[in-house]
């Protein structure tokens, strides 16, 4: 019990499935922050606190099985909403989501090196991702629909060649025993752990991450292939039009160009009728340089931190000495891990290819696919694209009853009470009292005379009857 509750409260942490609805709200903040947290911070603390007590854990049986089933559903749930985003940012979100999922079902099934190994990987990947769609953000004025990106690669090419290197990074770009790119050695790891553990709850766990890897590849060559690839689309973005039209991004004669304008110059303010190939005159710059260092020195690391850590993080002899007690490490698990059958150690890379292959049919050689699954399977396609329907069902569930709650507890107890015997009852009162304090005080001179007269009747009578 305590294990579970603690692995609720990393739940919430690392917005997993059930308590993962702050996670895409999250985005709105700024892209560096949102890199700070989704690659090295707050979302994957979750993931840590259960590796380091990772002898706690392996105590209940049944706080792994619930550790395992949460992370491959997170896995599931994530990966599906990521393939119906537009936002670039959420898409980025979601995988984020996926990817803690496969390192809490990694821990459930008792790889925690495997865990660890996908949480030191996957910093550098997203930190990579999410920095590169800042600066794709930066270039199209401020513009995250994928819908009004397109042809970027020739534009911003170094910010391609980074973003490119972070899709290689996650979907596992590589070829076993020779190289692979960083999320290649991790990822793989975490299935061949699920596969060799040999549990019903392990098997569950890796046909779920193979099938998640194959969305994963689908929506990140989604979004390389509708941001970088074919014509441009920018003359349909507000964002665009507002920059065209208004000169936003044009700086003042003789003043430097704010953080905003950089990278913009003055021939947006050629009118949209006068171009016909979907740009509307407006030309996106590259990033400047201190934002391109940052992408440069994150590509190096998602490119070759899975080569050069693997064996320290995954190795059965140097992985003791590595992790030297801080986690459980399981050197039978990794041999098991290594004697996995071929098509087991194949798989990853396979889904991998198919995910790229589907995509490029979809986005690049017959871009009306995707409209006609949409309305194929429009209400498939709706529940996922609405994130299955979890904010809804919330709001249903606990944001209704909540305010009706409060309705409740201000119209019948801070109204109806407080008020109502508080400072309104005390008006009331007082307001009563002057009421018969001004009919007593009329003027009239009979009046008083009267009152006199009660007020001597009253005092002779007290006094006769003492």
């Amino acid at each position: 019990v305590l294990c579970i509750l603690l692995f609720i409260g990393a739940m919430g942490k690392s917005a997993q499935l059930g308590l993962h609805t702050w996670l895409p709200d999250a985005m709105e903040g700024p892209t560096p922050v949102s890199a700070l947290i989704h690659a090295a911070t707050m979302v994957t603390a979750g993931v840590f606190m259960v590796c380091r007590l990772s002898p706690m854990f392996v105590t209940s049986p049944v706080a792994m099985d619930f550790v395992t089933f949460i992370g491959a559903a997170t896995c599931f749930f994530a990966g599906t909403v990521g393939t119906t985003q537009w936002d670039i940012k959420r898409v980025i979100a979601y995988s984020t989501c996926s990817q803690l999922g496969y390192m809490f079902f990694a821990a459930g099934v008792g790889a925690f090196s495997a865990a660890m190994f996908h949480l030191f990987t996957h910093a550098f990947f997203k930190a990579l991702l999410f920095l590169g769609a800042g600066s794709v953000i930066h270039a199209m004025h401020h513009e995250q629909d994928m819908r009004y990106y397109g042809g970027l690669r020739t534009r911003i090419p170094l910010t391609f060649w980074a973003m490119l290197i972070g899709t290689l990074a996650i979907t596992g770009v590589g070829i076993v025993d020779l190289f692979g790119f960083a999320g290649f050695y991790s990822k793989d790891a975490i299935l061949e752990a699920a596969y060799a553990r040999g549990s019903e709850i392990g098997n569950f766990a890796f046909w779920a991450g193979i099938f998640v890897a194959f969305l994963t590849s689908f929506y990140s060559w989604r979004l390389m292939f509708l941001t970088f690839w074919g014509k441009p689309r920018w003359a349909d973005s507000e964002h665009i039009q507002h920059a065209v039209h208004h000169g936003a991004d044009e700086p003042d004669e003789g003043n430097p160009p704010s953080q905003e304008s950089a990278g913009h110059d003055e021939t947006h303010h050629v009118p949209h009728s006068a171009h016909g190939d979907g740009t509307a005159g407006y030309h996106p710059h590259e990033s400047p340089v201190p934002m391109l260092v940052a992408l440069v020195g994150l590509s190096i690391g998602a490119a070759l931190a899975g080569f050069v850590f693997d064996e320290a993080f995954m190795g059965a002899e140097r992985g003791v000495a590595f992790w030297s007690g801080s986690l459980v490490f399981d050197p039978h698990l990794i041999h098991a891990m290594h004697a996995a059958p071929v098509w087991v150690k194949w798989s990853p890379f396979v889904v991998m290819a198919a995910g790229l292959l589907i995509a490029w049919m979809a986005y690049i050689r017959n871009p009306k696919l995707p409209e006609a699954f949409v309305g194929q399977f429009g209400v498939l396609y709706k529940f996922v694209f609405n994130k299955w329907y979890f904010d809804e069902l919330y709001d249903l569930i606990f944001v209704r009853p909540a305010f009706w709650i409060g309705r409740l507890l201000w119209k019948g107890g801070d109204v109806g009470i407080i008020d109502r015997f508080g400072p309104n009852g005390v008006a009331w009162t007082i307001a009563q009292g002057t009421r018969v304090a001004k009919r007593v005080q009329s003027g009239y001179l009979t009046s008083y005379a009267l009152v006199m007269l009660l007020g001597l009747v009253a005092a002779v009578s007290w006094v006769m009857v003492r």
